[in-house]
C-alpha cells in the first residue's frame, strides 16, 4: 500500500497501524460484562476518530481541488475510487463533510470521539433540509451536547420533531413543499428483483392514481374474464389467477409499456428497446432445461475464481488488508508481473442481463427469445465484438452497440456512468496520424465528460485480457 507523501503523516499511520496490529494481537476478550462495556466504548472512540479523520482527508481533498486533476467529477468521486467504497457510502460522507465544516461544535465532538458517525450521519440528514439549515448551524452548541448524551434513537426522534416544527411556518405549504420534493427511482436489489419508490405532490399524485386506477380495473376484469371461462359463473376471488398485488404490478407495467409505444409512434420517435445480453452455451444450455432437459452443472464453475484471479494483475498500491503472517508461503504465488493467461476469460463467458450490466436470470432471457424480439451478440472471451471494418466514421448502430457490450460504465478509473448513457469513440482516431479503423476492437465507451478529457492528452487503451487503463498526459497511469 503506497505510503503518504509526508513523512511525519507516514510515520504516524505506521504507528496507528502498529497500535491495532497489538490490539488484534491480545485478542480483546472481555472478562465480564463490565470490561466488555468499557472495551466496547473505548474501541467505539477510536472508531470514531478515525472516521473523523476519513472524512476531514475528503474535505482537504475537496478544499485543495486535487480531484480534478484525473478528471473525477467530485472529491468523494476520487475518495469512492481510491478506498474502493460504494456509491452510498462515498455520497454519505459527502454530506458529512458539508455539515460539519457548518458546524465546528460536532465536528470536534465528532473528532475526538465523543459524538458518533451515525449522529453526524442523523445531523447531516437534516442539515440537507435547506429550509431549516441555518437554525440547525445556529443551534451548533445544543446539537452537539445533544448528540452526545442522547441514545440515537431519542436523537433521531427529537431532530425528527424539531425539523417539522421549525418547518411549519415555511412559506409554502405542504403540497407545494411535496411538489418541489418530488422524485422516483428504481432501485436494482440483491436478490435481483427491482424497487420501485416514488413521491410526489398533491396535483400529479391525484392524476397518476387515476391512470393507475384505470389500468389495474382492466387487469381485474381480464383476471375475472378467464377465472369465468374456467369456473363458469360460480368463480370466486379463489379463482383469479394472480394476486392483487401482482395485478398492480402488471397494470404499472403496461402504463410503461404504453409509454413507450407512444414515444414510437410520434413524429422522430423511436422504438425503446432492452438489450439483453447472454453467452451462447449459457443460452444453450438453459434452452435445453427449458425443454425438459436436464443438463450437467456449468462445467466452468470449477475455474471460475481461478480463471479470474489469473487474468488480473496484483496492485500492490490497491487499497487492501495486509495478508496475514501465515500467507507469506503462498505470497509468491500470487505476486505475478502480470496476468498469467492474457487470454483467460475474465468472468466474460458467462453473460446474462441486460447491456447496463444488470443480472437476469437466464430462464428469463431464454423465454423472451421464444415469444419476443431478443438481438443476439456474439462476443469473445475478452468481450471484444468482432471486426467491423473503416466505411463508416461514426460508431451508430450495430457497431455502437458492440462498443456498448465491452463494459458496463464509462471506462474512465472511478466514473460509474453507464454504458447505455456513454459516448462510442475511437481508442486510435479516425483522423491521421493514427487513422484508427471504426470497428469495435477500436472503440471505447467514455461519459461526455471523459471523452472530451480523452482529447487532452490523456491515453486509453485495452489490454490483451480486455481491461482498460487510462494513462496521464506525463504517461503515468491513473491506478
Amino acid at each position: 500500500m503506497a505510503s503518504p507523501a509526508d513523512p511525519e503523516v507516514a510515520a504516524a499511520v505506521d504507528a496507528t497501524r502498529a497500535g491495532l496490529a497489538g490490539l488484534r494481537t491480545l485478542g480483546l476478550r472481555p472478562t465480564s460484562v463490565d470490561d466488555a462495556y468499557a472495551l466496547t466504548r473505548v474501541i467505539e472512540g477510536c472508531a470514531r476518530e478515525v472516521r473523523a479523520l476519513q472524512l476531514h482527508v475528503l474535505g482537504e481533498i475537496e478544499r485543495a481541488g486535487l480531484h480534478h486533476a484525473d478528471g473525477h467529477r467530485s472529491a468523494s468521486v476520487l475518495v469512492r475510487h481510491a478506498a474502493n467504497l460504494s456509491k452510498p457510502e462515498a455520497k454519505r460522507r459527502a454530506k458529512v463533510v458539508r455539515m460539519l465544516h457548518a458546524m465546528p461544535l460536532v465536528a470536534a465532538g465528532f473528532a475526538i470521539g465523543r459524538i458518533g458517525a451515525c449522529q453526524v450521519e442523523r445531523i447531516a440528514r437534516t442539515y440537507g433540509n435547506r429550509r431549516v439549515r441555518a437554525a440547525l448551524v445556529a443551534a451548533d452548541e445544543d446539537v452537539a451536547v445533544l448528540a452526545a448524551r442522547l441514545p440515537y434513537p431519542e436523537l433521531d426522534a427529537n431532530l425528527s420533531d424539531w425539523e417539522r416544527l421549525t418547518d411549519e411556518d415555511g412559506a409554502e405549504d405542504r403540497s407545494e413543499r411535496n411538489n418541489r420534493n418530488r422524485t422516483a427511482s428504481m432501485t436494482h436489489e440483491f436478490d435481483g428483483s427491482w424497487r420501485i419508490r416514488a413521491a410526489c405532490g398533491g396535483l400529479q399524485g391525484a392524476e397518476m392514481h387515476d391512470i393507475f386506477d384505470h389500468y389495474l380495473e382492466a387487469e381485474v376484469l381480464a383476471d375475472w374474464s378467464e377465472a369465468r371461462s374456467e369456473q363458469g359463473e360460480d368463480a370466486t376471488v379463489d379463482d383469479l389467477p394472480r394476486t392483487d398485488g401482482q395485478r398492480r404490478m402488471d397494470a404499472l407495467y403496461r402504463i410503461f409499456c404504453d409509454a413507450a409505444g407512444h414515444v414510437a409512434s410520434m413524429p422522430g420517435g423511436t422504438q425503446i428497446c432492452t438489450e439483453l445480453v447472454i453467452d451462447q452455451e449459457t443460452f444453450e444450455r438453459h434452452l435445453r432445461r427449458s425443454c425438459g432437459d436436464h443438463p450437467e452443472p456449468d462445467a466452468r464453475l470449477a475455474t471460475f475464481f481461478t480463471d479470474l484471479i489469473a487474468a488480473t494483475t496484483p496492485n500492490d498500491d490497491a487499497f487492501a488488508p495486509d495478508a496475514p503472517s501465515d500467507a507469506d508461503e503462498t505470497a509468491d504465488d500470487l505476486a505475478v508481473d502480470g496476468p498469467a493467461n492474457p487470454s483467460a476469460d475474465l468472468g466474460r463467458a458467462f453473460r446474462s442481463g441486460t447491456i447496463d450490466g444488470h443480472p437476469i436470470h437466464p430462464s428469463e432471457i431464454v423465454a423472451a427469445a421464444l415469444v419476443g424480439h431478443v438481438r443476439r451478440v456474439v462476443m469473445s472471451r475478452t468481450g471484444v465484438v468482432l471486426d467491423m471494418g473503416r466505411r463508416e466514421r461514426l460508431f451508430t448502430g450495430a457497431r455502437r452497440t458492440a462498443i456498448q457490450l465491452t463494459n458496463l460504465t464509462c471506462v474512465w478509473p472511478g466514473c460509474e456512468v453507464p454504458v447505455s448513457h456513454c459516448q462510442s469513440d475511437h481508442v486510435d482516431g479516425w483522423a491521421a496520424p493514427t487513422r484508427g479503423p471504426t470497428n469495435p476492437a477500436n472503440g471505447a465507451p467514455l461519459c461526455g465528460k471523459h471523452n472530451r478529457w480523452k482529447e487532452q492528452g490523456f491515453r486509453v487503451v485495452r489490454d490483451p485480457a480486455g481491461r482498460w487503463h487510462v494513462s496521464r498526459p506525463d504517461g503515468t497511469e491513473i491506478p
